[in-house]
């Protein structure tokens, strides 16, 4: 038996140069799709024909400049190509089931290709990643896994300016009884098209006594007739004012100590900083507005939310100018007007024959020694014609003014009325608004 006196060892390695991989995914879309908020409308759409189709290819080391990603590999017969079953499409890491999602993974023969009938991407997610990946076989039997990426991403039209457009359909004149009513009408255009949805209108009626919001300047006590506030913009005398929820009307305003002075005495106590408002203000249309509700319909029959009002002849003296405006309430994402307010105005003219109105008095107007009161009428003429000779057919309102026309005395209703002596100090004015 021979005896081992030595050994020796080495490794005999077999080395192969692995394949060298090259995948990417083509598109037969661009990269970046534009939405329309407007319209709803997306630009290139792949929910249309020809769709989004998505084509994998792969090109291997050794392989010259063909296309592997349709071969078919098989590593116990050491053929090169791709592993069946291994190709795996995902959409932003979920994987893609063929038949759902609008979406459809074609066979080898087809290069995988996926085809997506949807818009995939929203306001809300304007990116959308697709993936492909499977295992590459190459001639010795060895699994190479390869994957490529590409993504889309979505931009949002700015969108179309949007503006308040008014109009009157039937005209803009009253004559003489002619016409009973008159319509104004207001649309949201939004590009070239009118927007009716999502949309809300406010109308008001030019009024200079209509003020924005503000507060007491100084508490002011139970039983006092006059506030402090921190603005006396748009304040008039005459003009209406909430206090406390309690609504009293303006006799003086003081512009330099911001002093209102009111007709009649606070019926509950307020403190610094409480509320003070005109109860006709509305933000949409802002001071100077009255805005017009079926409580101050001011001679608008209907209409007072909608984008059209009824508008009678009462409603317009001699000249009459009414704004309209309408809030975008559209606050889903991507709307560049939400909540913005456009306005437009519009005037309408009475060329009906005048109504003059004639101030008389049996007694006069001159209170001798404190020893009378005196009575006043309003006579009305159009055309030589005495008009409401019973007081029924309009409205008479008087006003009396202190001598210096700052501030109103007492106020007064009727086609007759007695002006108490105990209520001029020297002199006073006397006017009478006829209305209808």
């Amino acid at each position: 038996m021979a005896i081992k006196v030595a050994r020796g060892q080495v490794t005999i390695i077999d080395q192969n140069d692995a394949v060298s991989l090259q995948a990417f995914i083509g598109s037969s879309q661009p990269l970046t799709q534009v939405f329309n908020k407007d319209t709803g409308v997306y630009a290139p759409s792949w929910a249309a024909s020809p769709f989004l189709v998505l084509t994998p290819s792969l090109f291997v080391s050794g392989k010259a400049s063909t296309d592997q990603i349709s071969s078919v590999g098989n590593a116990a017969t050491l053929t090169a190509g791709v592993k069946s079953g291994s190709a795996k499409w995902y959409k932003n890491g979920s994987a893609i089931t063929s038949g759902q999602d609008s979406c459809t993974v074609g066979a080898a023969s087809a290069k995988y290709a996926l085809t997506i009938k949807a818009n995939h991407m929203t306001v809300s997610t304007p990116q959308v990643r697709y993936t492909f990946e499977a295992v590459y076989i190459d001639a010795n039997g060895l699994e190479v896994p390869f994957r490529s990426e590409i993504q889309f991403t979505q931009h949002l039209n700015a969108g179309a300016m949007i503006a308040a457009v008014a109009y009157a359909p039937d005209g803009v004149v009253f004559k003489n009884d002619e016409v009973p009513t008159l319509k104004a009408h207001c649309d949201l255009w939004r590009g070239a098209t009118i927007d009716t949805t999502n949309v809300t209108y406010a109308w008001g009626i030019k009024d200079s006594s209509v003020f924005a919001n503000t507060t007491l300047a100084a508490a002011a006590t139970t039983g006092a007739t006059t506030v402090t506030v921190a603005s006396t913009n748009n304040m008039e005398a005459g003009g209406k004012i909430t206090i406390s929820s309690v609504q009293y009307t303006i006799s003086a305003v003081n512009t330099s100590t911001k002093v209102i002075t009111l007709t009649s005495a606070l019926t509950a106590a307020a403190n610094s900083g409480a509320l003070v408002s005109c109860p006709y203000y509305n933000s949409m249309l802002g001071a100077g507005w009255s805005c017009l509700t079926s409580t101050n319909p001011r001679g608008v029959t209907a209409g007072w939310t909608t984008n059209e009002i009824t508008i009678t002849a009462d409603a317009v003296l001699n000249f009459e100018t009414f704004k309209c405006a309408i809030k975008d309430t559209d606050t889903s994402a991507g709307n560049a007007s939400a909540n913005k307010v456009v306005c437009d105005i519009i005037s309408f003219t009475d060329m009906s024959d005048p109504i003059t109105v004639d101030l008389v008095s049996q007694k006069g107007f001159t209170i001798k020694n404190n020893g009378n009161d005196v009575d006043a009428k309003a006579v009305l003429y159009r055309n030589g014609e005495v008009l409401d000779d019973d007081g029924t057919a309009y409205t008479y309102t008087w006003k009396l003014w202190n001598s210096a026309g700052t501030s109103v005395i007492k106020t007064y209703t009727g086609k007759s009325i007695t002006v108490s002596k105990a209520d001029v100090t020297g002199k006073g004015v006397l006017m009478c608004e006829v209305s209808k």
